[in-house]
């Protein structure tokens, strides 16, 4: 905690990003008119709740370097005061995030100030919840009790008196989970999140999507006849993705009614898109080994084609619901799964040539920027074309997206 007070560029991130957070409190009338004002605020908090913990439930604090596991782990270091600190600091960042994102909420809207007290009660227990589940094994039931949360928060939008008996649920729970033994991480576990996070660090540092994406795990084998099978499998080993796209649904849903001035399509291509990625992550692993191409025994275009049908599925079974059927939305379907497959497929960064360019902020890296956003660019180009255009010419629109995933 301390370097981030210690005078240097990440103090100076600090006192900037305070200022921006700051400032939307002095900007109250500019943001109503650009978002609107609509109801049930509470069912975004409690969606984004969710989420924040459903990111604390994938534990990326345990990690220790498995050379000082080895060397130091003899009384020299407490590795489990260690573990707990940056426990800590996660969950305070997270409960402080939700508390910004209340008093925003609160300020934006008018809220009353019995919702306010029964929404901050609500993040209370949650987070009283949060902290006793993440310091023991994950149970399969972690991804249930979050789902069933965000839908109680989206289907009912309960009232002050359903918040402060959510809350007082959710905190008991979190007590008595406090009060059971506490499970220690093995040395097998912390050094596997080490490794994780050096690869997290690294994809961060480089500017290299690759390193980020999530890595498979084992699933029951079956026939790998075709292309679509093989995207299948990929999308299966990555199954625990699946409450995340679900939490990214609900939130698009929430984000819409509490602020209908944004456009339904930006809602459904943004976070459509965050929930595609990491279920199609199986094919960004095939574009990075040419071995594994060669041994799959099809063309580039095939196997492109073959996930563009596989993440079209997937983006239809997310889309359908989310957007209750307006067309109008669903034409965006084929461009996320295009966008998803741009994504996977984008070679390797290069660090050659960056072409810097020179800005107020420093030198940046124009060409790897470039880089990182394939993908995403396709998309934010086809959504800014979209409107405003007759039927034909969105169907111009997709059409030119989808060929560009497929055959460049």
């Amino acid at each position: 905690m301390k370097r981030w007070f210690s005078g240097d560029e990440r103090t100076l991130g600090l006192f900037l990003a305070g200022g921006v957070l700051t400032m939307a409190f002095f900007r109250l009338d500019i943001l109503r008119g650009y978002l609107g004002v609509g109801t049930a605020p509470q069912a975004l908090l409690l969606v984004v709740m969710t989420i924040a913990w459903w990111s604390l439930m994938s534990r990326s604090f345990v990690w220790f370097n498995p050379a000082e596991l080895t060397w130091r782990d003899f009384g020299a270091i407490d590795r489990v005061a260690l573990v707990a600190r940056r426990l800590t600091y996660g969950w305070i960042i997270r409960q402080l995030a939700l508390g910004y994102l209340l008093a925003l909420l609160a300020a934006l809207l008018a809220v009353p100030a019995l919702w306010v007290l029964a929404c901050a009660a609500v993040l209370t227990g949650a987070g009283v919840l949060a902290f006793g589940v993440v310091r023991r094994s994950p149970v399969r039931t972690e991804a249930a009790v979050v789902l069933a949360v965000a839908l109680f928060a989206v289907v009912v939008s309960p009232g002050p008196v359903g918040l402060f008996m959510l809350a007082g649920g959710l905190a008991g729970s979190g007590l008595l989970l406090g009060r059971a033994p506490q499970q220690k991480a093995t040395r097998q576990a912390l050094v596997d999140g080490w490794r994780d996070r050096v690869l997290r660090v690294s994809g961060v540092q480089f500017l290299d999507l690759a390193l980020l994406l999530p890595a498979a795990r084992p699933v029951r084998p079956g026939p790998l006849t075709n292309g679509p099978r093989l995207a299948w499998h990929g999308v299966r080993g990555r199954a625990r993705h699946v409450p995340t796209a679900v939490l990214l649904g609900l939130a698009a849903v929430a984000a819409h009614r509490t602020f209908p001035a944004l456009p339904e399509t930006i809602l459904v291509a943004v976070f459509g898109y965050l929930a595609l990625v990491p279920l199609t992550a199986g094919l960004g692993e095939l574009w990075r080994s040419p071995g594994r191409r060669r041994w799959v025994g099809l063309t580039d275009t095939a196997l492109r084609w073959h996930h563009f049908l596989v993440a079209t599925a997937l983006a239809a079974a997310w889309a359908l619901p989310v957007s209750g059927w307006d067309l109008n939305v669903l034409v965006t379907v084929p461009v996320l799964s295009a966008c998803a497959v741009r994504t996977m497929t984008r070679k390797a960064p290069t660090y050659d040539n960056l072409v810097p360019v020179d800005t107020p902020m420093g030198a940046v890296p124009v060409r790897l920027i470039m880089q990182t956003l394939r993908g995403p660019d396709a998309g934010v180009l086809a959504v800014a074309l979209m409107f405003g255009t007759p039927p034909w010419g969105t169907a111009l629109v997709v059409a030119a997206v989808v060929a560009l995933a497929l055959f460049r």
